[in-house]
């Protein structure tokens, strides 16, 4: 497949020699893939538009053997400058991005993952509580990884509470029953909206009222699965965020 055309969404792109740029993209049919957009930095550049982060896009992309690929061309769908236009969904939209591009190997096709995060980049720009749009995001993905938290039932005893969360186990245990040293207090209103987070994706999203003290909740069990998914704690876009919404 040294040359084809897929819809993909642009996770980040960055300098490359002196008029390049190296962009990731995440396609719908291939993965994730890193090509170089020759000249893009040379003005005018046909290619400039197609090749801003958060670009949703329908693009040619060619493979070759023994040197990196290029992006050829492409087709502008959605350039989200909603996002764009405010630091804190900015912010959020590249965490997202951030997400993806830690959980799926190059070229290793994830037609649902391309899918989630397309949702969730719209989700974005139509929801007023983005903390919301991000449990949501992280939770799914994490399914769609083999990560998904049991929140049925006590993963010992089939017991209904109340729970800790175990990382170790990925799911909810009683108080009474075995857990490891990782395993932390969870609220049966955290498991609640989780469930519903995983049953109904982003349908009817905006009427789930997740307030602060839950978000981080729920936050804290994706953090530590995100943990042993990908083996990363530590997400660049996450300390912006802190460091943006400090105080407010």
């Amino acid at each position: 497949m040294p040359e084809w055309k897929d819809y993909g969404l642009v996770l980040r792109s960055r300098e490359f020699k002196e008029a390049d740029r190296l962009v990731t993209l995440l396609t719908r049919q291939s993965g994730t893939v890193t090509m170089v957009a020759r000249g893009v930095r040379k003005v005018p550049s046909k290619l400039a538009a197609q090749v801003e982060p958060l670009t949703l896009g329908f693009y040619q992309l060619h493979l070759g053997r023994s040197t990196m690929g290029t992006l050829l061309q492409g087709e502008v769908l959605k350039s989200h400058r909603k996002l764009h236009a405010d630091t804190i969904l900015l912010v959020y939209a590249h965490y997202f991005c951030e997400l993806c591009e830690a959980s799926l190997p190059e070229h290793e096709p994830s037609v649902p993952v391309f899918t989630l995060l397309v949702q969730a980049l719209t989700m974005l720009e139509e929801d007023e509580q983005p903390d919301r749009v991000a449990r949501c995001f992280e939770l799914n993905l994490l399914a769609l990884l083999g990560y998904r938290p049991v929140l049925d039932s006590c993963l010992c005893c089939n017991g209904s509470g109340p729970f800790l969360f175990d990382p170790a186990s990925g799911g909810l245990v009683c108080r009474q029953c075995p857990s490891t040293a990782e395993a932390f207090t969870v609220s049966g209103a955290a498991v609640a909206v989780m469930k519903r987070f995983l049953e109904l994706t982003f349908h009817r999203l905006t009427v789930c009222r997740v307030p602060p003290v839950l978000s981080e909740e729920i936050h804290r069990v994706s953090c530590q699965l995100f943990a042993r998914a990908v083996g990363k704690t530590r997400f660049k876009s996450l300390e912006v965020l802190r460091s943006v919404t400090k105080g407010q």
